[in-house]
């Protein structure tokens, strides 16, 4: 049983707007607790496509994210087409292959409220480290691209409201997503 989970630090924290810091390898037994406290948050959240350390305070650059094969959200998300189970990463980075960017709402638990239209890279090359510092590499395309982009954002002390062309409020998008998650 896990200790009671971290809130999300509101939106003006310094911690959401400043670079996190970069593991080192191996692993404090600090920095495993605090990883373990990030997966527990996470795993309590009902939809959730990804969390960030600084989310939830910590001040290393690690995220939890997954995109799973899912045809309601296939039916909001026109783009999911690459998945991944749940995968934590330490110090991920990306790159943007080639110049194609594609415009799609966003949400985020650090910005509770407010959805976004936030213009992302539709494929993109990824490095992170396991926790035992071993070094991931991949490509990725569509949401699960932009799902990293996202995240990786928070590492860097970026939030999406930062990048959005537009936004609305939560319930709006939530009833918009809805609507769209129920058509045939």
């Amino acid at each position: 049983m896990h200790a009671k989970l971290p809130e999300y630090v509101p939106t003006e924290s310094a911690v959401l707007h400043n670079a996190a810091e970069r593991f080192t390898f191996p692993l404090t037994a600090e920095d495993v607790k605090n990883i373990n406290t990030l997966e527990a948050k996470y795993d309590a959240e009902e939809n959730c496509a990804g969390l960030a350390g600084p989310q939830i305070g910590l001040k290393k650059a690690v995220i939890i994210f997954a995109v799973k094969d899912d045809p309601d959200l296939k039916k909001f998300r026109k783009d999911l087409v690459d998945t991944m189970p749940k995968t934590m990463w330490l110090n991920p980075s990306y790159e943007p292959i080639g110049q194609d960017m594609a415009e799609d709402w966003e949400g985020c638990f650090s910005v509770p409220d407010v959805a976004g239209l936030v213009k992302r890279y539709t494929k993109i090359q990824y490095t992170a480290f396991d926790k035992i510092g071993k070094k991931i590499t991949g490509i990725a395309t569509g949401f699960l691209a932009r799902v990293i982009q996202h995240e990786t954002d928070h590492i860097n002390g970026v939030l999406f409201t930062s990048k959005a062309i537009k936004t609305m409020p939560m319930d709006e998008y939530r009833a918009m997503r809805k609507k769209a998650m129920a058509a045939n």
